[in-house]
């Protein structure tokens, strides 16, 4: 396991790389995305997001396990939107019947359900980039959660698998 540094972090946001480039040179210290060459570092959540994800989370999971109806992820896992874009949702969910999407270190593909919860760095980026990203790839709910104006937001995409 390699150690991130500062100059890590720079070097991987001041430069545009392949996707492959990109997987090689991230390790699970390093919480980024990609989207077309470019590199997204995200700091690390403030608590309140933290405690937000944790328990939305328990809820989703209680009832997925309850139900059997698949698996929920948390922000530990990429997500292959399309070749070229990557992205790292607070949480997911994967049904049974799609969890052929699932690989060893990432998710191909739109999940089921993503949820986003706003902090002051992505309210542009959750609430419009990923929403027609997410719908382009046919994930076929998106919860976003903004703390920051007490909002909850269930979409339903259009383009349903």
């Amino acid at each position: 396991m390699s150690t991130v540094t500062e100059k890590t972090i720079t070097e991987l946001e001041s430069k545009l790389m392949t996707e492959e480039d990109f997987v090689e040179a991230c390790d699970e210290e390093v919480r980024a995305e990609f989207k077309d060459g470019e590199v997204i570092v995200h700091s690390p959540s403030p608590i309140k997001h933290g405690n937000i994800a944790r328990f939305v989370g328990w809820i989703i999971q209680s009832f997925v396990s309850q139900q059997d109806l698949g698996h929920v992820m948390d922000d530990n896992i990429q997500v292959r939107l399309r070749p070229g874009l990557r992205r790292i949702p607070d949480l997911l969910f994967i049904s049974k019947e799609n969890d052929s999407e699932i690989r060893e270190t990432e998710v191909e593909g739109g999940p089921d359900l993503i949820v986003e919860i706003v902090s002051s760095d992505s309210v542009e980026r959750d609430w419009r980039d990923k929403y027609l990203e997410y719908e382009n790839a046919r994930v076929r709910e998106y919860w976003i959660i903004d703390p920051n104006n007490e909002r909850f937001c269930s979409l339903l995409l259009k383009r349903n698998r």
